[in-house]
């Protein structure tokens, strides 16, 4: 059996990479979404470190996540499916995380790109999280000015989804998909 393709989607939170993974996950006939977020804050049952209040231990439990994440999506890619991981982190970490735990995967890396404004706007309106989104107003501003910044690096399918509609991205991404 084929590997599946393993793809990050990445984005400022408020970016729709949620929305995306799950409109991908339907495009295929195997898939799994992998929400970094959930693997840390559904399965970490004792000690878990907020990412709001960075600091080494957030950072060691990302990066704890982020191996598990690979390693899960491995299993899933040998398996035939077609992996969507959902994780807000950025470009160089991810790169680091592709090269170190996926090195020789068939490995998509997306950047989902909104406006500051538009972020800030789609997080003031979200329903989605259980806690108090306005937690996520310096994360969206300080994210946010990080990936417009690297929007040329090379390896990235970068998509400015400011414009909400998600079959656009899409399809943007399932032919990049294909041209794996």
């Amino acid at each position: 059996m084929t590997r599946g393709p393993i793809v990050f989607v990445t984005g400022s939170p408020a970016a729709g990479k949620t929305t995306l993974c799950a409109a991908l996950a339907r495009q295929f006939d195997r898939t799994m979404v992998v929400p970094v977020d959930d693997m840390r804050d559904s399965w970490v049952v004792q000690g878990h470190a907020g990412s709001v209040d960075w600091g080494d231990e957030t950072e060691r439990q990302f990066q704890l996540a982020e191996h598990a994440t690979c390693a899960v999506a491995k299993v899933y890619s040998e398996g035939g499916f077609t992996v969507f991981i959902d994780h807000c982190r950025n470009l160089a970490r991810l790169d680091q995380v592709v090269a170190e735990h996926l090195a020789g995967w068939p490995v998509l890396k997306v950047c989902l790109q909104v406006p500051t404004d538009v972020a800030l706007d789609r997080n003031a309106k979200r329903t989605n999280k259980s806690f108090d989104t306005q937690a996520l107003v310096p994360i969206i501003h300080h994210v946010t000015a990080q990936h417009f910044a690297a929007s040329s690096r090379d390896g990235w399918l970068v998509h400015d989804n400011s414009g909400g509609d998600v079959q656009v991205a899409v399809r943007a991404v399932v032919a990049a998909i294909e041209a794996l």
